[in-house]
């Protein structure tokens, strides 16, 4: 877990993200790129989102899930690297760092957390782009998790 260090959130210039039903919508507003993440994915998210420091994040989804850490670690840490490679994340000072989500109720079995990317939908995102508080209105109606 060496590799894994540091505290990153979303890239608030370009992102816009939020999680439904346990699902995370993620829109990278310069290009229109959308992605999805479900279930660990979206928990890991949350806890970035929180600010946390990867160490914390591997070891918290371990004990929400009953994995061990080093299979965590491993699938937390490609997660991430493919985050950054999409910038759709950056890193910020440890020291401001958030609490951390409480568990969330009703875990399904843990599985390995995957980035879903959908590159079509810049052409229609060109055509009518989104502008700042986007978040307000693309999420207005989804019930908070």
């Amino acid at each position: 877990m060496t590799e894994l260090q540091g505290s990153y959130a979303a890239n608030q210039e370009d992102v816009a993200a939020k999680v439904i039903d346990g699902e995370l919508i993620i829109i990278r507003l310069s290009d229109g790129t959308y992605y999805s993440m479900d279930n660990v994915g979206a928990r890991v998210w949350e806890l970035l989102d929180a600010q946390q420091e990867l160490p914390a994040i591997v070891r918290t989804i371990a004990a929400w899930y009953g994995v061990p850490v080093e299979q965590v670690a491993g699938d937390v840490g490609r997660l991430v690297q493919e985050m950054l490679a999409e910038g759709l994340i950056a890193p910020v000072p440890p020291s401001l760092a958030r609490d951390p989500a409480p568990a969330p109720a009703g875990l399904v079995p843990y599985d390995a957390p995957r980035l879903n990317i959908y590159r079509d939908m810049g052409n229609l995102l060109a055509l009518d782009p989104p502008t700042p508080g986007i978040d307000d209105l693309l999420f207005r109606d989804a019930q908070p998790t």
